[in-house]
């Protein structure tokens, strides 16, 4: 653990930061971005939005900030290019870091209790160490989870929205891949920017469709700890005085349910 000990410090600030910015993105993205973003994930349907939990709500909205884009550039590089931090500040560095992520599919390789988790990229040829102790304290040797994954200099951490993969789903992902992208010689797969964002946006579908597929975070003592809950069968709508599942602070009649 004292090796780790540096990067589980660094983590929590840059946690926190992370925080801070999803916060000030989350401002910046318009009803209309939420409902075709919506309509892509399978979340909207029939003009309103049906979630089966309240995590889906972050979910929908990590991929608005990334995976939404005007002009070939996202909310998180126009806000880069806006509003940029100090040079080489702390602010800055996970900005880029936002900047620069990607969402892929890792296994765990290796628990580590207290830090996270060892874990290979699926999707390329790569390992990364994966600082979050929520992760560290539940995960399993072979569990998949699609993430959004930020890379910094010693260690990756996800952007907080991940999902776990059954092995069905893990199956018709591939299959995707390989019927769009025709890579069926290859060990990894090489990527532009659409493909992957077609890529990024089948998983998440396929994933929402199964009945047992959020890792939920929460705060305990400034600490996150990570749970993998029970199945949701019944789908839920929405509330117009319940919080919008946006993470927005609103009432959703306020917000994505104008």
């Amino acid at each position: 653990m004292t090796e780790y000990s540096k990067l589980v410090s660094r983590y929590k600030k840059f946690r926190e930061i992370t925080r801070e910015l999803h916060s000030i993105l989350t401002k910046q993205v318009t009803k209309k971005t939420l409902e075709e973003c919506g309509r892509r994930l399978g979340i909207m349907v029939r003009g309103t939005f049906v979630f089966r939990d309240m995590d889906e709500g972050a979910v929908l909205m990590d991929y608005c900030i990334y995976e939404y884009r005007q002009d070939g550039t996202n909310v998180v590089s126009r806000y880069l290019v806006e509003s940029p931090p100090v040079l080489d500040s702390d602010e800055y560095v996970v900005l880029k870091a936002m900047s620069e992520s990607f969402y892929t599919l890792v296994q765990v390789e290796r628990v580590l209790p207290g830090v996270g988790a060892e874990v290979d990229d699926l999707l390329g040829d790569r390992k990364f160490l994966i600082i979050d102790m929520g992760l560290g304290a539940t995960a399993v040797k072979g569990l998949i989870i699609a993430t959004r994954v930020l890379l910094f200099e010693d260690f990756t951490m996800t952007s907080g929205a991940p999902l776990v993969v059954e092995p069905k789903t893990l199956a018709e992902i591939f299959d995707f891949a390989e019927q769009k992208f025709g890579f069926k010689d290859e060990k990894y797969i090489n990527f532009d920017m659409r493909q992957r964002m077609a890529l990024t946006t089948e998983i998440i579908r396929l994933c929402l469709k199964q009945t047992d597929s959020h890792i939920e975070y929460q705060d305990e003592e400034g600490i996150e700890t990570v749970s993998v809950p029970q199945p949701l069968r019944r789908e839920s709508r929405v509330g117009r005085n319940d919080p919008c599942p946006c993470g927005s602070g609103r009432k959703y009649k306020r917000c994505c349910g104008r």
